[in-house]
C-alpha cells in the first residue's frame, strides 16, 4: 500500500512558530512529526511514501532524503490539500493511504485504517465537539457526512486525517477533486471532496476513541501534543517490546509473547524506538537558531576530534553542519568516523548555506548526516574533521538503545 503525506501548506496559524519551520519538522519526543511518521507507516508495512511539498521545501527534502518521493505543490500558497491531494494522481498507483504531516497518532490508529476492508476514514467519537473539529456523521459504521459546522445532535466524533481508499476510489476521488478545481475550488480541503464521494460509495468509519493523537494546528495544540499525546503514546507502545511487529496478531500469540515479557521483566526493559543526544565531555557548545527555537552542537575543529565510548549492538546517528564564514555561501569539508582505530566511513560533502538555521557570527550550512552501525561489546568511537575549506564543523551524535558514556 501507497501513502501520500500532504505537508505543502505554512501551517500560519502556528503563529511565529511556522515563520522559518514547516508543522511536519516541529519536534516531539526529541524528533520531528515527519520522523514519527514515516517509521510508523514503515512498522505497518505501508510503502512507498510520497510526500506533497511547497512551503520549506528544501528543508524538509534535506531532513527525509530518501525516505520518500517527492511532489511539488508550485502554488502551496494559494491552493490547500484537495490540490495538493490532486497533484498526487500521476503517482498513486493502488491502494493508497493519505494523511496529514501535522499528526502524532498511536500506531495502533494507523494499524485499525491499514487492516481495515475496503475504503475508510479515521475517526474518534470521544471528540469533535470544538469549533475548529472537521466533525463527523458516522451511521452503521460508515461515514455519512463531514464537516465543521454539524449540528451537535448530529455529530459522532472528529476526523482524525487518516485515509484509506482502493486505487478505482482514489481514481474517482481524484477525478472529485479536479472537478472542484475547475470549478474555483483549488482552495478547499480534501475534506470537500471526501463528503461528496460518500454519498456515492461506502467509506468505512474505523473509530479510535480512547488511542491519543494529536492534530497541531495552533501554539497549543503543540503543546498538548508534548506534554500529553506522546507520553501517552510511549508509554502504550512500550508495554510490549514485539507490539509494533505483532500489530493485532491472533490472540493466542499475544498471550504467549506478554507471558513471555513478564517473564523477562526483571531482568529487561522494554525496547524502545529513541534516540538520545551524545553529550560530549570539554566540547564547545554553540547556539544556532531558526525562528523561535534554539539548538547548541558541539563544535569540532581541525586540531581536535570527538571521542567517546560506545556499547553496542546500536546505531549512531553523526549529524554536521559547517560553519561558514559571513560571506561564504557553501565550502567543502571531509568528515572521518572511526571506530576501535578502523575508518568505517569517510565522505567529502559541499556545505551550502541553511537558509532555516542562522548564527549571529557565521553562516550555518545544511545538515548533512550519516549513520553507523556498531556491533555487540564496547567500542571506541571517534569523529574527526579531516578538512574544511571555510570555518569548522558543528557536530550533533545521537544514539538508539544503548548506553554511551563521554570519554
Amino acid at each position: 500500500m501507497q501513502a501520500v503525506i500532504l505537508a505543502a501548506g505554512r501551517g500560519s496559524r502556528l503563529g511565529t512558530r511556522s515563520d522559518e519551520t514547516p508543522k511536519c519538522l516541529l519536534e516531539v519526543g526529541r524528533r520531528r512529526l515527519i520522523e514519527h511518521q514515516l517509521e510508523m507507516l514503515s512498522e505497518a508495512g505501508v510503502g512507498p511514501v510520497a510526500m506533497v511539498l511547497g512551503y520549506c521545501a528544501a528543508e524538509i527534502r534535506e531532513v527525509v532524503g530518501i525516505q520518500a518521493e517527492y511532489i511539488e505543490n508550485p502554488s502551496w500558497d494559494t491552493t490547500n490539500s484537495l490540490y495538493s491531494f490532486w497533484l498526487a494522481r500521476e503517482w498513486v498507483k493502488g491502494p493508497v493511504l493519505v494523511l496529514n504531516s501535522d499528526l502524532l497518532l498511536h500506531p495502533e490508529i494507523l494499524a485499525r485504517v491499514v487492516e481495515s476492508e475496503g475504503d475508510c476514514i479515521a475517526y474518534d467519537s470521544g471528540s469533535g465537539h470544538g469549533g475548529e473539529h472537521m466533525k463527523v456523521r458516522v451511521v452503521d459504521g460508515r461515514l455519512e457526512e463531514m464537516s465543521k459546522t454539524l449540528a451537535a445532535e448530529e455529530v459522532s466524533g472528529e476526523n482524525i486525517g487518516v485515509l484509506r481508499f482502493e486505487e478505482d476510489t482514489a481514481r474517482r476521488l481524484f477525478e472529485m477533486a479536479e472537478s472542484l478545481i475547475e470549478d474555483g475550488g483549488a482552495t478547499s480541503w480534501l475534506g470537500s471532496a471526501v463528503r461528496v464521494l460518500a454519498k456515492e460509495r461506502v467509506i468505512h468509519a474505523v473509530d479510535a476513541a480512547g488511542l491519543p493523537w494529536g492534530e497541531i494546528d495552533f501554539s497549543f495544540d503543540l503543546v498538548r501534543v508534548r506534554r500529553e499525546v506522546w507520553p501517552a503514546i510511549r508509554r502504550d507502545t512500550a508495554r510490549s517490546p514485539a507490539f509494533r511487529g505483532l500489530r493485532r496478531a491472533a490472540s493466542a500469540v499475544v498471550v504467549v509473547l506478554l507471558l513471555a515479557v513478564l517473564a523477562v521483566s526483571s531482568w529487561t526493559r522494554p525496547a524502545e524506538s529513541t534516540w538520545d543526544v551524545v553529550f560530549l565531555d570539554r566540547d564547545e557548545r554553540v547556539e544556532i537558531r531558526s525562528g523561535e527555537q534554539s539548538r547548541k552542537w558541539s563544535r569540532l575543529n581541525r586540531s581536535k576530534g570527538a571521542e567517546f565510548r560506545v556499547a553496542g549492538p546500536t546505531e549512531l546517528r553523526v549529524d554536521s553542519r559547517l560553519l561558514l564564514d559571513a560571506d561564504v555561501e557553501s565550502a567543502f569539508y571531509v568528515l572521518e568516523v572511526l571506530m576501535d582505530g578502523e575508518r568505517v566511513d569517510w565522505f567529502k560533502v559541499e556545505g551550502r548555506k541553511s537558509g532555516t538555521w542562522t548564527h549571529e557570527e557565521w553562516t550555518v550550512s545544511k545538515r548533512r548526516r550519516i549513520d553507523v552501525e556498531i556491533p555487540e561489546g564496547q567500542h571506541l568511537v571517534r569523529v574527526r574533521l579531516v578538512a574544511a575549506e571555510s570555518g569548522s564543523c558543528l557536530l550533533r551524535i545521537t544514539r538508539k538503545d544503548a548506553a554511551i558514556a563521554a570519554d
